[in-house]
């Protein structure tokens, strides 16, 4: 919603009438940015505290394994890469209809008892006494943490036009991840509570984190938006204004339902299969990182501790990274140049970490591989919610999106094998070979898309079944 040119009706084009129109603009521009401020402080914090802690209780497996459940649980062979790929079947099952039942319940209600029940799952990780019952609970936390991501996405695309989408999308991204990427300093902090209580220093890792969580899920149920619609923090005339910027933009109405045959329709879109596959190019990179960047730490020399620690900057460098191209990105209404440009550094990092001449140049790596490909994810999201139209299409796209991502994160699990260390040459061929199958996907359907919008202004061919709607390049 562009909040300087609402055009106000009645307003006179004559010389005279020139300050009578800025005196009419002007305090509708107002209004404008203070209902922007007001959705904002609203609708973002909160998933941006719960996207934390969902990272957290997923991917804080990586420093317990080096502060040494690994050692306690005899993770030896491929039973790490079992242990992380058992969180996906459940999670990414579970995508697909979260969506659907979400528009029929009370959106509180859905993010209580999700968040409640993943907190106790994270927590329970810290009984786990064998490698069976780490698979168990994994297998459970995939379950429960699957509906998140694309519950967020589709809430957060659901409040803002196109172009003020991704960096609403890149904040919650970026500082989820960065508040998260403290989970380092923070297990370190809790495996010195090692036979405190008689548990290990690693089960101190999940219990404190766990149990924050559970007690998160209250005030959730007093924080958590619903859908336009259903805001009863909205007044009448501001719903009105809201969904008048929404219709305006990409024809959207807030009371479309959807049904089993708009779905099938929806499916049947070929561009949202090629959209939604972007994620898995990219969360494939971005869980290799996240998992086996301590193990990567420690084969370089550092310490249990130092190893912890270090995984922190990369993240800060990310998440301010990441807010910087969400703002350039919104600015010039384009997406697939920064999707192009980030894969491009994210391939350069990983080349950097398997053949790098030296310590430093490795690092360098991992700040070049976690910023690009933190940066693209957000940026590919917004790309498919930029360029589908209406709230039914778009309740099937983003939890399909987010079904490639999770499918991503199987394929991230598997990618750096323990047999292949200290070198991981095939996980690092396979992690070049997506991220080229992703280069080439983007760049083709974006010059289709440019393709598209030309012939829609020379030939006014209707795009989207929307007039004057263009695709976003």
């Amino acid at each position: 919603m562009d909040v300087g040119k609402v055009p106000i009706e009645g307003a006179t084009t004559t010389v005279d009438g020139k300050r009578e129109e800025i005196e009419q603009v002007e305090p509708d521009a107002v209004l404008n940015k203070r209902l922007v401020r007001k959705i904002d402080y609203h609708v973002i914090p909160i998933l941006i505290l719960l996207f934390a802690f969902s990272l957290i209780d997923r991917n804080i497996i990586a420093t317990a394994r080096v502060a040494g459940m690994g050692k306690d649980l005899e993770l030896t062979g491929n039973k790490y890469s079992v242990a992380l790929l058992a969180l996906f079947p459940l999670y990414i099952l579970i995508e697909l209809p979260t969506n659907f039942i979400l528009r029929k319940i009370s959106v509180k209600g859905f993010f209580f008892g999700m968040v409640f029940c993943w907190g106790t799952v994270a927590m329970c990780h810290a009984f786990v006494k064998t490698f069976s019952q780490l698979v168990a609970v994994r297998v459970l936390l995939g379950l429960f943490e699957g509906s998140f991501q694309p519950v967020c996405i589709y809430i957060v695309s659901s409040w803002y036009t196109r172009y003020e989408t991704q960096r609403r999308l890149a904040t919650w991204f970026a500082m989820g991840q960065l508040l998260a990427a403290f989970s380092g300093i923070l297990s370190y902090g809790l495996s010195t509570l090692n036979g405190t209580g008689g548990l290990e220093g690693w089960r101190w890792i999940y219990l404190v984190p766990g149990l924050i969580t559970i007690v998160l899920a209250f005030p959730v149920w007093f924080l958590v938006c619903e859908f336009p619609e259903n805001a009863k923090w909205l007044h009448t005339e501001e719903l009105d204004r809201l969904s008048a910027w929404l219709a305006q933009d990409r024809a959207e109405i807030l009371e479309d339902r959807m049904t089993v045959g708009r779905a099938l329709i929806a499916l049947k879109d070929w561009k949202i299969w090629v959209l939604s596959s972007l994620l898995f190019f990219l969360t494939a990179a971005a869980y290799t990182m996240s998992f086996f960047t301590p193990t990567i730490l420690s084969s370089l020399g550092f310490s249990v501790a130092l190893s912890q620690i270090l995984l922190t900057p990369p993240y800060i460098a990310a998440c301010i990274a990441n807010i910087i191209t969400g703002l350039a990105a919104d600015k010039a209404h384009i997406r697939s140049p920064f999707i192009i440009g980030h894969v491009v550094l994210t391939m350069v990092g990983f080349g950097m970490i398997g053949w790098g001449p030296n310590t430093g140049a490795k690092m360098t790596g991992i700040y070049f591989s976690i910023i690009g490909s933190q940066c693209a994810i957000p940026t590919v999201y917004t790309f498919l919610a930029n360029n589908v139209v209406g709230t039914t299409k778009r309740q099937m796209a983003v939890p399909l999106q987010t079904v490639w991502g999770g499918i991503g994160g199987i394929a991230g699990s598997v990618y750096f094998r323990q047999q292949d260390a200290p070198k991981y040459r095939p996980g690092l061929y396979a992690s070049f070979s997506t991220l080229a199958l992703c280069l080439i996907l983007t760049s083709s359907i974006s010059v289709y898309f440019h393709l598209q919008n030309k012939k829609a202004d020379r030939e006014g061919k209707i795009l989207e079944g929307v007039e004057n709607f263009r695709y976003t390049l």
